[in-house]
């Protein structure tokens, strides 16, 4: 319920930050083994030419009111395949482990 109430005060959030030209993302689950809730949020921005993609966004926890850190991404698609490199900074700053992968959609 917690999670729904505050779902409900963040869709004009959600429509500003589109507005501006930012992607905006906002996740909640509810764990039935610990009985935890989590409500995530991600507001950022992705540039594309040419299948490069350049994506950065602010991760912050909205239950706890926290900041979640940055993440970085640079991928590139080929069909229904993405290559991607991606990182980011934590909530002291420090880098994140350097990533470099691929995901197929079907």
């Amino acid at each position: 319920m917690r999670i729904l109430i505050i779902l409900m005060t963040l869709l004009p959030f959600t429509a500003t930050a589109g507005m501006l030209g930012l992607d905006s993302k906002v996740e909640g689950d509810y764990n039935l083994e610990t009985n935890k809730d989590t409500l995530t949020g991600e507001i950022g921005k992705t540039i594309e030419a040419y299948g490069l993609s350049i994506t950065s966004d602010v991760d912050f926890d909205i239950l706890e009111f926290e900041y979640g850190g940055l993440d970085f991404k640079s991928a590139y698609n080929i069909g229904s395949i993405e290559f991607y490199a991606k990182s980011g900074l934590d909530t002291d700053w420090e880098m994140e482990d350097i990533v470099v992968g691929f995901s197929a959609k079907f």
